[in-house]
């Protein structure tokens, strides 16, 4: 027997989620591509960029992160897309 939709478990809210370089001292004015433990958890098992919505970063800082993670492939410390 299925579950009722009262027992199913619901995606949460995106809205709700906080950036965490906006949140982590004041903002981050630079995300720096040599960084890999800041970029890492941004990155899928394949190379490809997250999605704002599943990691909720703001756009100002998704867009840091976009240049960042492509100044890292180019300089060989990411692999590129699979």
């Amino acid at each position: 027997m299925p579950p009722s939709k009262s027992q199913q478990q619901r995606r949460s809210d995106p809205r709700l989620k906080k950036c965490p370089f906006c949140t982590a001292g004041g903002g981050a004015k630079y995300i720096d591509y040599k960084d890999y433990p800041t970029i890492k958890p941004f990155v899928d098992y394949f190379g490809n960029i997250m999605k704002r919505y599943y990691t909720g970063v703001c756009l100002k800082h998704q867009k840091m992160l976009r240049t960042a993670i492509e100044r890292a492939r180019f300089l060989g410390f990411l692999a590129y897309r699979k």
